[in-house]
């Protein structure tokens, strides 16, 4: 089946946020982090059910090297990208309307 990806503002934001602080620690990281994203977003799309719930309905996929995991949420042929969080971030303080549930 072939999946369609929708990707929120937030994850958007977190995404730009994470890329600027890498960028700031060392030129290229940023790059090699956007890398690692879109790598992890290419598996999604191939096996999104693959990666395991963490919250009902809510999968997380963890990018490699980075401490980082991709939240989503699958319904039908669309994955939905809900947020880009740090490891250290809980998911369990947002809103339940972000979940999409």
């Amino acid at each position: 089946m072939a999946y369609r990806l929708k990707v929120s503002a937030r994850a958007l934001r977190e995404t730009g946020i994470a890329r600027e602080w890498y960028e700031k620690q060392h030129s290229g990281l940023g790059d090699e982090f956007l890398a690692a994203l879109e790598l992890q977003v290419e598996r999604l799309k191939q096996a999104p059910l693959l990666y395991a719930e963490v919250m009902p309905k809510v999968r997380r996929a963890l990018l490699p090297r980075f401490p980082y995991g991709v939240f989503y949420v699958v319904r039908g042929d669309l994955i939905s990208i809900l947020a880009v969080l740090h490891d250290l971030r809980s998911p369990d303080r947002w809103p339940r309307t972000s979940a999409g549930v």
